[in-house]
């Protein structure tokens, strides 16, 4: 394994995404396999109009 592969291992671990839900101050919680799934819903949640955000580890708040 090299440097380059090391750097990407994080992208491998389970992500939680919140997405807004239908009521204000509600969120919904998603986990996905990995950093780029997640980053697509994310880019989904955005195209719909709500807000969205991505974690950096598998533990939502």
């Amino acid at each position: 394994m090299n440097d380059s592969d090391r750097s990407d291992d994080w992208k491998q671990q389970e992500t939680v995404i919140a997405t807004e839900g239908e009521n204000p101050g509600e969120w919904n919680y998603s986990t996905y396999p990995n950093w780029d799934e997640a980053m697509e819903a994310v880019k989904v949640a955005r195209r719909q109009g709500k807000a969205a955000v991505i974690y950096s580890g598998a533990t939502p708040p």
